[in-house]
């Protein structure tokens, strides 16, 4: 399906940056919101994107005009009528992307395509208050949507594959790198990294660590580009305790967070937008981590073992599951989360045999969410441990 004209409904941050990145692309965008005031905001916001790349002399004063041409700033129904697309970025309330599904499956053409850029909601349940079913899918950017180039392709119980080819084709039209996910919770990236965090504040609580002890040794391991509490902290710790609760929900008690991620959020310490977070924040906002008391280099190892360990069981339950394949995950996991690894290429470059016995021993310590995964077991009873043998998860030339 050839999309000529794309809709982005919520005007917020995201909505900006997404509406940003289709006038980019020279595909003309209506920008949406019932507040005349939050456009204006929205319009400023693009506006100095695309001066910023100007300043850096990566696109001229004239392409700058033009593309900003390409974007209507509406309040109004009507500018709806003729789009083919239509993504929403409204809060993250299923209650409240229900409503707008079902005014965008009034208002749109019949063959339009209805997204939902939901990081952790059901595509199924927005799906079923449309007359289209077959033509709703989850279209998830990443924050900061201007400069992030994942998306997640989500389809829904009833998303006709032409629905998401087409919405994989477009989000290579924004130089974007796509991938596609049969829907669950959380989808891949939200999932397995709810899943290491969950993970690492387990491990805060049980050694009385500070956000910085551990952030220092994520850092200087590279076990991710940034700490984890810094991420949250700017991601948002309301959205962090909202996926948690929609995770532990669909998985149970590995996605428990404790208490303390709830705690923060009740008193409304929910990271950089309020000045509070794991972290206290000044103005601007510094991430910078203070001195603390270093870890023992047990508790370093251990860590990294829980961390990198979560991430892949995560990872092989979503692959076993047939939510999506290996090399999916991992260039998600690379492309979303700025892993150096993804998960699976990680497991096959450290031998399975090894990641198998680790995990052993983990999960007499830690309990079954560390049970080596099936595949796993397979793969090691068949000799195929990864880089050293040839074969693991993936293929590898000897």
């Amino acid at each position: 399906m050839y999309v000529k004209k794309v809709a982005v409904v919520g005007a917020g941050t995201m909505g900006a940056d997404i509406a940003y990145n289709f006038a980019m692309a020279n595909i003309p965008v209506v920008l949406r919101d019932v507040d005349s005031k939050i456009l204006d905001k929205a319009q400023e916001h693009i506006r100095a994107l695309m001066q910023g790349r100007v300043t850096k002399g990566r696109l001229s004063a004239a392409d700058m005009e033009k593309r900003l041409a390409q974007i209507q700033f509406s309040t109004q129904d009507e500018a709806l009528l003729d789009v083919s697309l239509a993504i929403e970025a409204v809060p993250e309330s299923l209650r409240l992307k229900q409503e707008v599904f079902r005014e965008l499956d009034r208002l749109l053409p019949p063959l339009a395509i209805l997204a939902s850029n939901t990081s952790a909601l059901a595509i199924t349940e927005m799906a079923n208050v449309t007359t289209r079913p077959e033509r709703v899918a989850g279209m998830h950017f990443f924050y900061p949507a201007h400069t992030m180039k994942l998306v997640e392709i989500i389809a829904g119980d009833e998303t006709d594959p032409e629905a998401t080819a087409t919405l994989v084709r477009l989000s290579e039209e924004l130089r974007k790198i796509p991938v596609l996910v049969q829907e669950c919770p959380g989808f891949v990236v939200n999932r397995i990294l709810m899943a290491a965090l969950t993970e690492v504040l387990r491990f805060k609580q049980e050694n009385h660590l500070s956000p910085q002890d551990i952030d220092r040794v994520v850092t200087a391991r590279k076990l991710a580009p940034m700490g984890l509490f810094v991420l949250a902290d700017a991601l948002g710790l309301d959205i962090a305790w909202e996926v948690s609760q929609i995770l532990e929900k669909a998985y149970g008690d590995r996605f428990n967070p404790g208490t303390e991620l709830g705690e923060l959020v009740r008193q409304h310490h929910l990271g950089i937008k309020t000045g509070q977070g794991f972290y206290p924040y000044q103005s601007p906002p510094s991430n910078a981590i203070p001195n603390s008391t270093p870890m023992s280099p047990e508790q370093q190892e251990e860590l990294a073992n829980r961390f990198s360990l979560a991430i892949f069981c995560e990872a092989t339950r979503l692959w076993e599951e047939g939510r999506a394949n290996q090399k999916s995950i991992d260039i998600a996991m690379r492309a979303g989360a700025g892993l150096p690894m993804g998960p699976f290429a990680a497991a096959d470059k450290a031998g399975l045999d090894v990641v198998y016995d680790n995990l052993k021993e983990m999960s007499q310590q830690f309990g079954s969410r560390f049970a080596p995964p099936t595949s796993l077991a397979q793969l090691v009873s068949r000799g195929q441990l990864g880089e050293k043998s040839g074969r693991g998860y993936f293929h590898y030339k000897m």
